[in-house]
Formats: structure tokens, sequence, C-alpha cells
């Protein structure tokens, strides 16, 4: 074990120790691997580079400060920037390139101090917080490394991205705590970028921006291909934005992808999935989550740069339509996505949605328990597709809401309407442009007496069985430019609805 005030690194909280600290690590390395130890202290530093078969190891009161200068960090070789926006680049406090048998180990803290990136917070708003400096690294920044681990340290303060690793296998990060800043604009947690074999588990993760982001850039799909065989399990999560994001970047194909026993509360999307640039999203499985999501911005707010965040608070959120740009490719295809067992609580609906060229296809959703309520204060009542040309669009709010979808499958699903109910919730069931639509042992009422609980427009391929109209339904399914040749209704009990089936030409 090297210790690297050994070689005169000072843990005032002032002296710049960058030299002395990259020095413990390159004398480990060249001695052919082993433990650097950050001892109690706050060590100021800039870039530090990992090297292979050395692990960086924080006593749990050492604390690495991050340098506010932007002349202390340096972009490594074989950089990863060109793909980032907000001027982020690829300069980050730890960095690896092409490293193998690395680790970050310990219960220290990786300091980023991003609080000082930004204007100073005002209690009580859900604001995105004004950037007020240009430069703004990232915690961590991996690209090309063979057999990483992240294990117990804290990341507080991130200024920008927490953990970006770009083109990474056999990565396990776990208990590791990142506590974001809940107001940040760029501030994910962890970002696998077509990496391989990635496994995330027993964190606890609150950001202003997404928490896990499972994604495919251009520069990452070009030079490693596809994202796959990624698990998180165990995790509490907690983010202005998305909890679980796969996309929306998808140059590179994502698949094989599993969550499981995972809390998601106070966020403003619980599970995502994007497809914008071409690729294939498939064989994806999410099973025993509690979803909590709730409004964060008004719908104006949302359009505004750095103004409010993307969502709606939907506890499940799929979509499939091309980019905002002149010369967008095809989206791609999302298909083969199960959901199971889900307890959520949420103030916006689920969002199934493709668009004409991109069905999505192949989705399973059984055993939920969704519960709609108010909480949050804002008016709600929009679509929020970005980044799409829709964008953020007005329209009534079911529980769930499908669009151009094909082979869907909801099974033992109830809808329950808590409290005084938002103006803009509408049916327990939406479906628009579906084909092949199999709804079993389905429970819920509309959210208003004038709507019906089940809606269907140009649905193609119907079947409805094992399900229930409670008391006080006054329509329990319309159908509207529907084929009845296609349609089939077993073993219902529709009896409490005035109108059980109601025909619109």
């Amino acid at each position: 074990m090297i210790n690297i005030k050994d070689f005169g690194a000072i843990g005032d909280g002032t002296t710049l120790s960058t030299a002395s600290i990259q020095q413990a690590i390159d004398a480990c390395a060249e001695q052919g691997g082993g433990t650097v130890l950050i001892p109690a202290g706050s060590f100021l530093t800039g870039t530090l580079m990992l090297r292979s078969y050395v692990e960086l190891h924080l006593a749990p009161a050492a604390r690495l400060l991050s340098s506010m200068e932007e002349a202390d960090f340096v972009a490594p070789e074989g950089e990863a920037g060109q793909f980032l926006s907000e001027g982020q680049g690829n300069k980050a406090l730890l960095c690896a390139r092409h490293a193998v048998n690395i680790a970050v180990t310990g219960l220290g803290t990786i300091d980023g101090r991003g609080e000082q990136f930004l204007e100073p917070e005002d209690e009580g708003s859900d604001t995105v917080l004004k950037i007020i400096r240009e430069f703004r690294p990232k915690l961590i920044d991996l690209e090309g490394c063979v057999n990483v681990v992240f294990r117990d340290v804290p990341l507080y303060h991130a200024s920008s991205w927490g953990m970006h690793m770009t083109g990474c296998r056999q990565v396990t990060v776990t208990g590791v705590k990142i506590l974001g800043q809940v107001r940040g604009p760029n501030n994910d947690g962890i970002d696998p970028d077509s990496c391989q074999d990635v496994h995330i588990s027993n964190c606890h993760i609150e950001t202003g921006d997404d928490c896990i982001v499972v994604k495919a850039t251009k520069y990452g799909a070009e030079r490693y291909g596809a994202c796959e065989n990624i698990t998180v399990t165990n995790c509490t999560l907690q983010s202005h934005d998305s909890a679980i994001k796969i996309g929306t970047e998808t140059h590179g194909d994502i698949r094989n992808i599993t969550v499981s026993n995972c809390v998601i509360r106070n966020s403003n999307r619980g599970v995502g999935i994007w497809v914008r640039d071409g690729a294939t999203m498939e064989n994806m499985l999410f099973s025993n989550l509690f979803i909590e999501t709730r409004l964060f911005s008004n719908e104006e707010d949302t359009n505004r740069r750095h103004g409010g965040w993307w969502g709606k608070s939907e506890p499940i959120f799929m979509t499939a339509e091309r980019r905002n740009k002149p010369d967008a490719p095809a989206p791609g295809k999302i298909r083969n996505i199960r959901f199971d067992q889900l307890l959520i609580e949420s103030e916006g609906g689920m969002f199934i949605g493709g668009s004409p060229e991109s069905i999505i296809e192949g989705i399973t959703i059984r055993n939920v328990k969704q519960t709609m309520r108010v909480k949050s204060g804002y008016p709600g009542g929009v679509f929020d597709t970005q980044p799409s040309d829709r964008g953020i669009f007005p329209h009534p709010v079911p529980a769930m809401y499908l669009n151009y979808a094909k082979d869907v499958a909801l099974s033992d699903v109830e809808i329950h309407w808590q409290g005084e109910p938002n103006r803009h919730w509408t049916q327990a069931l939406a479906a628009e442009d579906v084909e092949d639509l199999r709804v079993r042992s389905f429970r819920g009422t509309a959210a208003k007496p004038d709507v019906s609980a089940l809606e269907m427009t140009r649905v193609t391929g119907l079947r409805l069985s094992d399900s229930t109209a409670l008391p006080e339904t006054e329509v329990y399914l319309t159908l509207e430019e529907t084929e009845l040749s296609r349609l089939e209704l077993e073993r219902n009990d529709l009896s409490a609805a005035a109108v059980p089936v109601r025909k619109l030409d």
C-alpha cells in the first residue's frame, strides 16, 4: 500500500496535490500494482489518471476535493469529448483510458463542489438552477477499460455527470452513494455508454438529472458497439428527471437490460426508454419496483433552456419518434420489453408512444397497482416527448396511454384515483392506433363520469377478458374506428356499468 502523503500530498483542503497523488498512482503501477491510500484529510486536486492494476482507496475521513480551475484539468488521449453538449468536454476529476483491473473503493468522499458552479439555492423551488461557470468537469470518466470496480465510495455534488463509462467491460458498481445536486442540470449519476457486462447494485442515488442512464452515443457506438448485458438491482433512486433512463442517444443497439428490486421515490419519471437515432432497443426486464413520481415544472418552464425538467410524472415512459432535427434519421425500434410486480404512485400516467414509422412491439405489463394522486400543484395536462418535433403538447392524461404499438399484453392491472382529481385526468386506459392488444383482469374506473374507463380508437385485434366494471361506472368500454371482426370479449363482468360497451363511428 502506498500513502499519497509519502509523495507530498497535503490534506489541508487548499494546497493543490494533483502532482503528488498522480506520482503515487504512477509509482504503484510501476511496481506492478497495488493500493494507493487517500488518508484522512481534504486533498485538493485536478485530473488524476488511474492506472492498470491499481486500487485507489479512500479512508473513511478522506476527501478528494475538485479544483475549481480549468487549468488543473486535462483531456486524456483517446478522449470521448466530441459528443458531449453544454461545453462539458471530457475533462474529469478521475480518468482512465484502456486500463485493466482498476478499482476505487472506501468510505471517503469524492467531492465535485458542484454547488459552486450554480447560482445559490432558492428554498422551495423546483426550477433548474442557473449555471454560473462555463467549465463543469465530470467526476469520473472512463473509456475502454476492462474489469472495473467502484465500491462504497460516496460521490458528492458533481458539477455535471457523476460517473461516465464509455466502451468499458466487466464493470461492477456496488454500494456507491451518489448525492448530486437535485436542481443541477446534466447532473447524471451513472452513465454506461456502449458498455458490456455492467453490474450496478446496492446503490443510493439522488440527482437533478437522470440517476442511471444506459446509452449508445455516436462516439461510443462507432468504437465499441452495442450497449448490452446491464443489470441494476437493490437500488434506491431519486431524480428530478428519470430514475432509470435507456437512451435517448441510441446510435448503437441497446439490449439485455434487467432492473429489479429498486425503490424510486420523488422522481419526475420512473423508467424511461427512448429510441431516436436508428438503433434497436430490445430484451429488457423490469421487476419488483416501487415507483413514486410527481410533476416538477410547468409546461411553459420546460420549453425554456434550463428552465424546467423533461417529463410529466410518468412512472413508465416509452417513445419512438424522430428527433427535432432536419436531417434526423428514422428513430429505430423498441421491442420485447416486460414489466412485472410494480407498485406505483404517480401524478401522471404511463406513456407508451411509437410513431407511424416506428411501432413499439412486444410489450408486457402485469401485476401492477397504480394509484393516481395530486402532489405537486403543477397543472399538468400535457404530454412531453422531448427531444422530438412534437416536444410538449396539450393532451388529456389517462392512467395508461398506448399509441402506435403492437403485440401489447396488460394483465392483472389495477388503477386507482386518490383524493381530488387533476382536471386533465381521464380514462384508466386509452389506446390509439394499436394492433393486437390483450387486456386481462383489468380493474379501474375513469377519473371523471363523462369519460369511459377504457377507450379504444383504431385498435385492431382487441381481446378483453376476465375484467370487471366497478360500481358507479358510467361507460366501461368505448370503441371508435375499431374493427369488430377482431374484437373478443371473454369472461368479463360489466354488469355494474350503466353502459358496458359504447360504439362510436
